[in-house]
C-alpha cells in the first residue's frame, strides 16, 4: 500500500477559507508592486526633470521600498508556515489549503489523459460480475516446496498460483486470514464495477473522504468526479486510498439510501463486504475501503502480527486470487492493468504483469502471467522486503518455477 501520512487538515472548511486567502495575497503580490513601480517610475520622470526636488527622491524610495515589501510578503508567510511544517494545525492547512476547494458543489470533470487499453485479448467473451463466475479448484493443488522460497524473508507466507479458470495448481497457507493492505482495493475496485453502473453512475470526490485520517495526502480535489471504471482502477497498481473511500460512499447512497457522507461509508463498506461474501470469498472481511488498518468506526487501529490478522478483518491469499480472477474478466476493471506496467519488482517478462502490491512489501500482492496461450495468477501475502533486497525476488523465483516445474 502506499504510504500513508497522518491527516494533513482537519478543517476542510478552513482550508478552502486559507486557499482563498492565499489566492488573495498572490494577486496582491503581483499587481501591487506593479503599480508601486509604475508610480516610482513617474516619480522618477519628475525628478529628472527636477533633479534637486528632494521630494520626488523620497516618493521614489518609498515607492521601490513599498513594492519589494509588498512582494516578499506572501513569500515570509509561506516560508514560515513551512518551517512550522505539519506539526501545527494552522500551518498545515495553510501548506495544503491548495489541495481543497471551497465548496463540494464545484465540480470538474476528470480529464482522462490516458488511454488505457484493456488487457483482455477478447472482452466480449467473458461473462460479468458473479453469474458464472470461477470457483476455486484445490483438488491437485501442490505444496510450494521451500527451495522455491529460499529468497522470501520467511516461509511463513500465503501464496496461489491458479489458472484463470479457478484451477489451483500450488497453494501454501492460502487460508490464513493476513493484513492485506492495499490488495483491498482489488476487492473494493471489484465491488464498485458490479454494484455501480459504469455507464450512468458518477464517484464525486467527497469531503469526508478526503479528510479521513490515515488517507495519504490528498490526490484528488473535492468534487473532482470519475466514471465506476475511472474509480475502480484509478492508477492501478498505485489506487488511491481516498477514491476508493468515495467508492464505497457513492455504493452507500445508491443501494443503502444514506444521505450523509459518513453513513454513507460505513453502510457501503457493509454492502461491500457482503458482496464479496455472495461472490464466493469465504474468510475475508474488509476494515476499510483501502486497506489502512484502521477502523473508522472505533476510530482505532486493529492489531495484526507479522501481517496476520489478529481480528475478524483480514482477507486470505485464496480468496484475493478468487476476486482477481473475476475482476480481470471484467472489461472495465481490467482496462487498469497494462502490460510493462513496472512496481519496484517488475514482472519479469513481457508476458508477465503487476496487478497490486500491499503494505510495507514491495513484492506483496498480485501478478498474472500469460503461458502457453492460458492466464495464470501468483498471489502472495505475507512477504515484507525492501528496494533491492534478495528476498524481493520471490515472485520472480515462484514464476520460472510455475513455468518450468509446475505448468510444463
Amino acid at each position: 500500500m502506499e504510504e500513508v501520512v497522518p491527516i494533513l487538515c482537519s478543517d476542510v472548511d478552513l482550508a478552502g477559507i486559507l486557499s482563498i486567502i492565499k489566492r488573495i495575497l498572490l494577486l496582491i503580490q503581483v499587481i501591487v508592486p506593479i503599480l508601486l513601480l509604475v508610480m516610482a517610475s513617474i516619480h522618477l520622470i519628475q525628478l529628472v526633470r527636477k533633479p534637486d526636488d528632494q521630494k520626488q527622491k523620497k516618493k521614489v524610495v518609498n515607492s521601490f521600498l513599498a513594492a519589494a515589501v509588498v512582494f516578499l510578503i506572501p513569500v515570509f508567510v509561506n516560508v514560515l508556515m513551512g518551517m512550522l511544517g505539519e506539526g501545527y494545525h494552522f500551518s498545515s492547512c495553510w501548506n495544503h489549503a491548495n489541495d481543497f476547494v471551497s465548496s463540494s458543489d464545484d465540480y470538474y470533470e476528470f480529464d482522462d489523459t490516458k488511454s488505457l487499453q484493456t488487457i483482455l485479448t477478447d472482452p466480449d467473451t467473458y461473462e460479468k460480475g458473479i453469474v458464472g463466475m470461477s470457483k476455486l479448484n484445490y483438488s491437485s493443488a501442490v505444496e510450494i516446496p521451500n527451495s522455491v522460497l529460499k529468497n522470501a524473508s520467511h516461509s511463513n507466507l500465503s501464496i496461489v498460483i491458479v489458472g484463470e479458470d479457478g484451477h489451483v495448481y500450488a497453494a501454501r497457507e492460502p487460508d490464513l486470514l493476513r493484513e492485506g493492505g492495499s490488495t483491498y482495493k482489488v476487492f473494493t475496485g471489484y465491488a464498485a464495477v458490479n454494484l455501480l453502473d459504469p455507464k450512468t453512475d458518477v464517484v464525486v470526490a467527497t469531503k469526508y473522504a478526503q479528510n479521513m485520517p490515515y488517507m495519504g495526502t490528498p490526490d484528488v480535489k473535492i468534487g473532482q468526479k470519475f466514471t465506476v471504471s475511472q474509480a475502480a482502477t484509478r492508477d492501478f497498481p498505485g489506487s488511491s486510498n481516498i477514491t476508493t473511500a468515495n467508492i464505497a460512499i457513492t455504493i452507500g447512497k445508491k443501494h443503502a439510501g444514506a444521505t450523509s457522507d459518513k453513513d454513507a461509508y460505513f453502510k457501503g463498506m457493509e454492502l461491500i463486504n457482503a458482496f464479496i461474501k455472495e461472490s464466493g470469498c469465504t474468510k475475508s472481511v474488509l476494515q476499510s475501503s483501502s486497506g489502512v488498518n484502521y477502523n473508522y468506526n472505533t476510530g482505532k487501529f486493529v492489531g495484526n502480527q507479522n501481517g496476520i490478522s489478529r481480528s475478524i478483518y483480514g482477507i486470505t491469499a485464496s480468496d484475493l486470487a478468487l476476486v482477481t480472477i473475476n475482476a480481470m474478466k471484467d472489461e472495465n476493471f481490467s482496462k487498469g492493468i497494462n502490460y510493462g506496467r513496472n512496481g519496484i519488482c517488475p514482472p519479469p517478462d513481457s508476458n508477465s504483469f503487476f496487478i497490486k502490491s500491499g503494505t510495507q512489501a514491495y513484492c506483496h500482492g498480485v501478478w498474472g502471467f500469460n503461458y502457453n496461450n492460458k492466464r495464470y495468477y501468483i498471489v502472495i501475502l505475507g512477504v515484507n522486503c525492501n528496494q533491492g533486497d534478495n528476498k524481493c525476488t520471490i515472485f520472480k523465483d515462484l514464476y520460472n518455477w510455475s513455468r518450468t516445474s509446475l505448468l510444463s
